[in-house]
């Protein structure tokens, strides 16, 4: 597999996270993606302004 096609998964992947992310921001408090022996974990950190 070439890196160039590597590469672009990658940035496919990213881009698609980025865009998930965007859309479900409200109700997105935790992420967790387990595959294999890895761990990706994102954690939204907010304070409600009154």
């Amino acid at each position: 597999m070439s890196r160039k096609l590597v590469l672009h998964g990658l940035i496919v992947v990213c881009f698609t996270l980025l865009a998930w992310t965007w859309m479900v921001r409200d109700s997105l408090c935790e992420l967790h993606i387990k595959q294999g022996m890895t761990e990706i974990a994102a954690v939204l950190s907010y304070e409600i302004k009154s």
